[in-house]
């Protein structure tokens, strides 16, 4: 105050002459000085002007007092007036328009918003209209205007509005916001009059609900974005998910449905930390429209180039594919993107609830592929053939924790699936292998070995005959190869997926290949074990290789000729093929094979000649006796009333043909068991035994062998170093008395003389037998254990004597099978004078009939014997075992 009064005497005298001119500098002396001050209501108050910022006003050219009135100016220091720090804009300015604002009826002053001193003219005013506001108008609303894509353009000087422009340009009659949503459009249309025409179109303008919303309920009143992800987080989940938003039209379930979209894969932050789609993405953002509007972006026929404006690439391949191409046509089963991946609830497909997962896919493809009639039947594919992917190997990997393995998409690709039938198809035959070896998780060294062998350099040439992988493996339905059920399953089921191309007479004629290839393997050792089941024999891939298949003119082939004793010798160690062994698949023709061609048909011819007159002898036989024993009733019944017997076989013998007798048969069954693996009863026998079938048939054939072997040297024993067995040996020895008999036998047969042979011990039949059978024994053993054996006689020998011994194996088996048949079960059952069963070799001895009728002049011997006193003990004990 002391400042104040040493003021007021220093200018008095100046004051009474500046008090008429209109400057406020006398005014201004005193108040430009910040330390002035007032007390009022107990408070100090600062009674400062900056004379710099008042010249700039638009007040500059009036004097103070012409605003402040109501005391007197020459009075200094002045006396407190009546109101005197009260300005009344209204002396000047019109204020009656102001009185009716918002602003007015709340007390707000003309300086809370142009200031006391430093009033500036309008367009000065706005540019700083926001900061004036929000001095007053302090709510986060208003607040979030500076944020607001409206002041952003405003700051760059762009045609944007500011707060007058929205709530009165006039700035002085500004009302409460009361918008509704009709004068809220009128407003923003003002400026965005394109925007309005599109929301006139929109599901939010056209439906008459009172929920739908306007431009705030979306945009918000100050916080205006242009961005999308505001929009969408801000504004539509805001009314989607408020199900009072659906009662009244008893949508509720579209409140779930939207829901989705909050834990789909277009929600979830990307890079920029934003919604990777949101709404509008799909929707639009003011000509929204619903999805049966044909310019709706999210009806069916737009789904592709809408979710095109994001995955571009994408969508160019779905547009090539076969789903693409059958949804540009028209076709109501053809998918759109929304059909595969869902609308809301997409998830990424690393995601294990996404319906594309790895392990869901399936299940999606299904859904069209098998469950859809009208679709199996145009893509001609059963729905049965796709089902067994379920039950595939890719599957099965996929199931068990495998992520690498394929799954519908890894074949057919995700968007670009065509058919086949076209070039640029990854299902295309010329595309197969590239597709099956993309990358080193699935098969990419075996394409590589693959297209360097005979089948891929034909396919690469186009030759569509030429076997890729699924020729050979499946499509679907793809097993390990260990599956029973796999078409590449070891042994049968390999040789036969390969025999359904090389035993094809017009693929072998057009490509030139033999077309003996594949039968002369089925009739190999190796083709027949595989035929009867083995899992160990060589199939086709065992030599020719599985992938890596080439001609025997290839130097890496494995069947090259010197590859071979290295491909034989996985299974045959040691085994010595030169180059002189070409002939992996004999043919036995004259040309090829010579020698085995001739020894084949010789030793047809001579089973034919030999069991030909087997017969014949026996039918002769058979006639003549019965006639006898017709003639003779009597006579044959009084010996048999006698039952008198006689020693034919001692318990020693009876056992060694005990063990010939099962071993023989057993031979015969489980070696033709081999040779006609597809026989009937060869069948039956390994359905009971089940899939070791063919390991217990090869085991008890060799056992059985063995048998016959040892009981054979036992039996060279018993004839060498016991009585009986020299005896035996001498009476099987052929003699002049033979011939004799096999003459005056023809000649009684044939009905030329009536004379009956009278046979010793032995008749030349049964001589003729043994002396067969010894050598079949030898011959069998030698050949058998040539083929038991087969590695070292290969290490040994040329492979040409193994074929051979294959060859009289066989046919040896047959000629003694036949002559057993023909010749030895004529003698002991068919027989009329034994029949039903000559018993000797159960019981040991004859009956005095039977001896009387087949060995005449053996009991003749034996009577003579008796009576001469020189009868030995064996020909009464049949069960003492020498």
């Amino acid at each position: 105050m002391r400042l104040f009064l040493a003021l007021f005497l220093a200018l008095t005298s100046s004051f009474a002459v500046a008090q008429n001119s209109k400057t406020p500098t006398p005014c201004i002396d005193c108040h430009s000085d910040k330390t002035l001050t007032t007390e009022k209501n107990g408070k100090e108050v600062s009674l400062f002007v900056d004379a710099d910022d008042f010249k700039k006003s638009v007040h500059a050219d009036i004097d103070c007092i012409d605003c402040h009135t109501g005391f007197d100016a020459d009075n200094i220091p002045h006396k407190e007036g009546k109101d005197i720090a009260k300005v009344d804009c209204a002396q000047c300015h019109d204020t009656q328009v102001f009185s009716k604002s918002v602003h007015a009826r709340n007390k707000v002053e003309c300086f809370s918003c142009h200031t006391k001193h430093q009033i500036e003219n309008a367009s000065t005013i706005k540019k700083s209209e926001a900061d004036l506001c929000v001095k007053c108008h302090k709510s986060a609303s208003v607040a979030s205007y500076k944020k607001s894509v409206h002041y952003q353009k405003f700051l760059a000087k762009a045609k944007a509005p500011i707060c007058t422009d929205c709530h009165d340009k006039s700035a002085h009659k500004i009302q409460s916001a009361s918008f509704s949503k009709n004068s809220e459009e009128k407003l923003c249309a003002s400026c965005h009059q394109q925007v309005q025409g599109d929301f006139a179109k929109s599901i939010h303008k056209v439906a008459k609900d009172s929920n739908t919303p306007g431009c705030v309920s979306c945009h918000g009143a100050h916080e205006v974005y242009n961005s999308k992800y505001s929009i969408s987080s801000q504004a539509c989940l805001k009314c989607h998910l408020n199900q009072s938003k659906f009662a009244a039209s008893g949508k509720t379930q579209l409140v779930g449905f939207v829901k989705n979209y909050q834990s789909s894969i277009h929600s979830k932050a990307g890079a920029n930390g934003k919604e990777a789609a949101t709404c509008i993405d799909c929707h639009g953002d003011h000509m929204i429209m619903g999805t049966d509007a044909s310019k709706a972006l999210t009806s069916r026929e737009n789904i592709p180039n809408t979710c095109g404006k994001c995955h571009a690439n994408i969508l160019k391949d779905y547009k090539k594919s076969a789903h693409g191409m059958a949804f540009a046509k028209g076709l109501a089963v053809a998918p759109s993107c929304v059909d595969c991946h869902g609308e809301h609830t997409i998830h990424s497909i690393q995601d294990k609830d996404n319906k594309l997962g790895k392990i869901n896919e399936k299940d999606v493809c299904y859904n069209c592929h098998v469950k859809n009639p009208e679709v199996v039947k145009l893509t001609g594919r059963p729905s049965t053939d796709v089902l067994a992917y379920e039950k595939s190997a890719h599957y099965m990997a996929l199931k068990n924790g495998n992520d690498k393995a394929p799954t519908c998409s890894n074949c057919h690709t995700g968007h670009l699936m065509q058919a086949s039938s076209m070039a640029s198809s990854k299902t295309n035959k010329m595309n197969i292998a590239k597709n099956c070896g993309s990358t080193p998780e699935c098969h990419a060294s075996i394409a590589t070995v693959y297209n360097q062998s005979v089948h891929g350099v034909a396919v690469s040439k186009g030759v569509k005959e030429a076997p890729t992988c699924i020729d050979c493996h499946g499509n679907h339905q793809i097993f390990d190869k260990d599956n029973p059920l796999s078409k590449v399953n070891h042994g049968k089921q390999v040789v036969m997926l390969c025999s359904s191309c090389h035993s094809d007479v017009k693929l072998n004629k057009k490509f030139g290949i033999p077309a003996s290839q594949a039968s002369s393997y089925m009739e190999s050792y190796h083709g027949l074990a595989v035929r009867g089941g083995s899992k160990y024999a060589a199939d086709c891939a065992s030599c020719h290789g599985a992938h890596n298949i080439k001609p025997s003119s290839d130097p890496s082939s494995n069947i090259n000729e010197k590859n071979l004793s290295k491909t034989c010798g996985r299974c045959h160690p040691g085994a010595n093929l030169t180059a002189e062994f070409k002939q992996v698949h004999l043919k036995g023709t004259e040309t090829e094979s010579p020698v085995l061609f001739w020894l084949s048909k010789a030793y047809i011819l001579m089973i034919v000649v030999i069991i030909g007159g087997m017969l014949a002898h026996n039918i002769l036989d058979l006639i003549r006796k019965r006639q006898e024993k017709k003639k003779h009733r009597k006579e044959i019944e009084e010996l048999k009333k006698q039952g008198k017997v006689y020693l034919r076989m001692s318990l020693n013998e009876r056992i060694q043909h005990f063990i010939m007798l099962t071993s023989f048969i057993t031979l015969v069954f489980t070696g033709f068991a081999l040779k006609y693996p597809d026989s009937w009863w060869a069948t039956v026998v390994r359905t009971i035994l089940g899939e070791n079938a063919f390991e217990i048939r090869s085991l008890t054939h060799r056992i059985f062998g063995i048998a016959m072997v040892s009981v054979s040297l036992y039996h060279t024993y018993y004839l060498a170093f016991t009585k009986r067995g020299r005896r035996l040996f001498m009476d099987f020895l052929p003699n002049l008395q033979d011939a004799k008999d096999l003459l005056i036998n023809i000649k009684y047969l044939l009905g030329i003389s009536k004379e009956k042979p009278q046979f010793g011990r032995f008749s030349y039949m049964e001589k003729a037998e043994y002396w067969a059978l010894v050598w079949g024994v030898i011959v069998m053993s030698a050949t058998g254990a040539m083929l038991m054996f087969n590695t070292f006689f290969l290490a040994i020998a040329p492979k040409v004597l193994l074929d051979i011994a294959t060859l009289v194996h066989l046919y040896e088996a047959w000629l003694a099978t036949l002559a057993i048949i023909v010749w030895h079960f004529y003698y002991i059952i068919f027989n009329p004078e034994v029949y039903p069963l000559n018993k000797a070799f159960i019981k040991g001895t004859l009956s005095e009939e039977e001896m009387e009728s087949e060995h005449p002049r053996e009991l003749e011997k034996i009577r003579n014997e008796e009576l001469a006193g020189e009868n030995e003990p064996e020909n009464v004990e049949p069960d003492k075992l020498d």
